[in-house]
């Protein structure tokens, strides 16, 4: 029952702390609401452009032509022989025949239906590893180029390697963000508690002076820093989610103009919820880091 009466009365003494001041602690929440709303949107855009990326190769793809008569043994051993380097992670064949009723299937059957040979060839399909780099691309184009059987070699490698520059800016530019965010969200909750504090000096000297416990007079502070971050989040939330609203038809184009199709989601109330929670164990434990420092000075 004392333990429950403490932290009460810490609630207690946190609402008074806002009521003292509501244009700084709204400013606070203001602050950390647009420091958490780009992180937010972020992640939602990642989370939805993610089944995007799952319907790519997962490296870039090597189209070994094959000539006219070789053999299905042959192509059998050219597949084993190709699945063996360390640098191929897939293998696949399409044959003549496949290859060309899906030409006729995209063309509609138009004029294709009706060929009384197939000029297609045999097509090897190789995947290499997505960590493969430009020079050892390239390298591998010049050998496979020399295997017997090989007529003609084609790869789009460009996707790859702009995809690949693509998701190292992306990752950059979240570690920056995050980074930025970070220390941004603790100067938030260090300059509202600062300021709190200032407003409540002559308070702190007398529990000084009466020998309250440290945590006693710590725990309105970390209540009220919690507070912040939490209804940061909250209110990042409702911004990303408005963003998200507006920016979801533009994209949406973009994607189509590409073949792909993307619907932007916000995150669901559990990810949420999640990242409000561990906003206010942050705002607790800054606050409370803040509020012990300050009484080391005041001594």
């Amino acid at each position: 029952m004392k333990a429950l009466a403490v932290r009460l009365h810490g609630l207690r003494e946190a609402a008074r702390l806002v009521r003292r001041r509501p244009g700084s602690f709204l400013l606070a929440v203001l602050l950390a609401a647009a420091t958490f709303t780009l992180p937010l949107a972020g992640v939602s855009i990642a989370r939805s452009a993610a089944p995007l990326l799952q319907q790519l190769p997962p490296g870039p793809e090597i189209n070994l032509f094959l000539v006219g008569s070789t053999s299905t043994t042959e192509i059998r051993q050219l597949q084993s022989q190709l699945a063996a380097r360390p640098d191929v992670t897939g293998v696949d064949w399409i044959t003549r025949d496949a290859a060309l009723k899906a030409l006729i299937e995209r063309a509609g059957g138009d004029g294709l239906s009706d060929l009384k040979a197939n000029p297609l060839p045999d097509v090897i399909v190789v995947t290499l590893s997505p960590k493969v780099e430009p020079a050892e691309l390239q390298a591998a184009l010049a050998e496979l180029r020399r295997l017997p059987r090989v007529e003609s070699v084609a790869a789009d490698t460009g996707w790859h390697q702009q995809l690949r520059v693509l998701l190292r800016t992306a990752a950059a530019v979240g570690a920056v963000v995050t980074g930025l965010a970070t220390g941004l969200v603790i100067l938030i909750v260090l300059a509202s508690v600062q300021l709190q504090l200032t407003s409540s000096a002559a308070d702190l000297r007398l529990f000084r002076l009466v020998g309250a416990d440290r945590w006693f007079i710590v725990r309105p502070y970390a209540y009220a820093g919690a507070l912040v971050l939490f209804l940061g989040v909250v209110a990042a939330s409702g911004l990303a989610w408005i963003g998200l609203a507006a920016a979801a038809r533009p994209l949406s184009d973009l994607a189509l103009a590409y073949g792909a199709t993307l619907e932007l989601r916000p995150l669901p109330l559990g990810w949420l919820a999640a990242a409000a929670g561990s906003a206010a164990v942050i705002g607790a434990v800054v606050a409370a880091l803040g509020t012990r420092w300050e009484l080391r000075r005041l001594r």
